[in-house]
């Protein structure tokens, strides 16, 4: 079995292979792997927001129902081994070092033969799909890394059915300038004659997947926000085409989420899936996923939010109003470098009575200070923190009601021990 320096030695060979666009290389991996994926029903889903909680949600939903269920999404928060789970349990130490000691092998083979090494989400996305096939999964929820049309997840056929989460503007240098471009990568897992189902998007988002579903013939669905009525936000319950749903996450954007989740769910009934309103509802109810306005800790509040560009931004404002009304907020934010920090920043700015700003392990990261900077030109008080743990810190003595750490998914991971650490040490004063 591959030893961990082993797995880190390879993992970091692929990563140093950067992004390349195609799908010449995945298929190659896979038809070594005995093309997993074409023995698979698979539910493929793309989009710029949402992706995660939506999984999270129809896996919760469709375990309840009986069925064995894969999830693969990225990126890795906590653990990579997070990324690869069935019913809700990673996949073990052991299956995931025996799947990279295949995959190095096959790699070595590859690149003996000439042919170009895969990327690390290549090698990640033919894990999967091997993983999956090798634990006869009734069901595969996958998740794209990126785009959609050339993305390495976009290899079957066909497809049990196609999700559009939100679309919004992010990752523009691969994506396109527009939001008509950006959507129409996401509608590029869109399958012949096979079901889509999709988000309500903007205007411009729209008519690029209904041209989409034209030209493939795919039946496309949208959910109906003139079927979502809110009841309450915290807890957060709403009905959407006559069902009572209680949600097991928080988060206004999950009004996006949840119903898209009912709808695709209702999509499957009429396919054959046995799924009862009860399951909806148990399922709805039971799903967490962590890092998405998770709350960690009561007193203060204390919540990691994945809030990592401007559309989601713009969701965790809407959620913040919802739930927090005067209170004393503190935010301690990070962010990458390529994102529309300055549009983040007008959104959530004003609710904050403090920003603390990190610098995340990430070699796209936006210094601290420079953020700090950036936070200070907007009349708000900040303070650049040089560690994680003084983030923590600086956060507990601003005596503020809540705490959000927000801005990238790539250091909650890093921050969220820091926090805890501080919380317990303070109720024990």
């Amino acid at each position: 079995m591959m030893e961990t320096k082993e797995q880190q030695a390879f993992l970091e060979k692929a990563r140093s292979m950067g992004s390349v666009p195609g799908l010449d290389s995945i298929r190659e991996l896979l038809k070594r792997l005995s093309d997993p994926q074409d023995g698979l029903s698979v539910i493929h889903v793309a989009g710029t927001n949402g992706k995660g909680s939506f999984c999270c949600y129809l896996q919760n939903v469709l375990s309840a129902s009986g069925y064995r269920v894969g999830v693969y999404t990225s990126p890795a928060v906590f653990h990579e081994r997070e990324r690869y789970a069935i019913n809700g349990v990673w996949i073990s130490e052991e299956d995931y070092s025996l799947e990279m000691e295949l995959l190095r092998d096959i790699c070595c083979d590859m690149t003996a033969e000439g042919v170009p090494h895969p990327t690390i989400f290549e090698i990640e996305t033919a894990l999967a799909y091997d993983y999956f096939k090798r634990s006869s999964c009734d069901l595969v929820i996958m998740e794209t890394g990126m785009g959609g049309s050339l993305d390495a997840t976009n290899v079957m056929e066909s497809t049990v059915c196609s999700v559009i989460t939100s679309i919004g503007m992010d990752h523009m240098q691969f994506l396109g300038d527009t939001l008509s471009e950006i959507a129409g990568q996401k509608a590029g897992i869109m399958k012949a004659h096979c079901k889509t189902v999709s988000a309500w998007q903007e205007p411009q988002a729209k008519e690029v997947l209904c041209q989409r579903a034209k030209e493939v013939s795919s039946d496309l669905v949208f959910a109906d926000a003139g079927e979502l009525h809110v009841l309450s936000y915290s807890p957060l319950k709403y009905t959407y085409r006559g069902l009572l749903i209680e949600s097991g996450m928080e988060g206004s954007y999950q009004l996006t989420n949840g119903p898209l989740a009912v709808e695709t769910l209702l999509c499957l009934r009429k396919q054959g899936y046995h799924i009862t309103d009860d399951d909806i509802q148990k399922g709805m109810k039971a799903a967490s996923w962590p890092g998405r306005m998770e709350k960690i800790a009561e007193h203060p509040l204390i919540y990691l939010d994945g809030a990592h560009n401007l559309p989601a931004a713009r969701e965790c404002k809407k959620t913040i109003q919802n739930k927090f009304t005067n209170q004393r907020i503190t935010y301690i934010m990070g962010v990458l470098a390529d994102k529309d920090y300055p549009g983040m920043l007008s959104q959530l700015l004003p609710f904050a009575d403090t920003v603390i700003t990190v610098t995340p392990e990430n070699p796209r990261a936006l210094p601290a200070e420079i953020l700090a900077r950036e936070v200070i030109s907007r009349g708000k008080h900040a303070v650049a923190a040089a560690s994680f743990d003084e983030a923590a810190d600086l956060a507990f003595e601003t005596s503020a009601d809540v705490i959000i750490a927000l801005g990238s998914l790539s250091y909650l991971k890093d921050i969220r021990r820091p926090l805890l650490k501080r919380n317990e040490d303070s109720t024990h004063v």
